[in-house]
């Protein structure tokens, strides 16, 4: 009886601390992704001239994908000022979402 209790309990028990092991180190990776803060943006305006359209705003978040960040005027606002064909780039998620 001893003998069976015991090829029960350790597998088990290694399963358990495996699953404890995977969510602990997916938690650590999401913090560590999502923890750089960005205290200034750029959204893009198209009615500017080519090389000036990325107008820089102060507003926090959190660098990486998530729900879109936006400034006091509710436009999208992007990571870096680097202009390409279709605007500034570098996704920015919102704080606290």
């Amino acid at each position: 009886m001893k003998k069976n209790l015991k090829q029960v309990l350790v597998p088990l028990a290694v399963m358990v601390f495996g699953a404890a092991a995977a969510f602990a180190t997916n938690a650590a990776k999401q913090s560590q992704r999502q923890s750089t803060v960005v205290d200034h943006a750029y959204y893009y305006n198209s009615a500017l001239p080519s090389g000036s359209r990325c107008v820089m705003v102060e507003v926090e978040c959190l660098d990486g994908e998530g729900l879109i960040c936006t400034d006091f005027a509710n436009r999208r606002v992007w990571k870096t000022d680097v202009e390409g064909l279709t605007g500034c780039t570098g996704s920015l998620t919102r704080i606290g979402d």
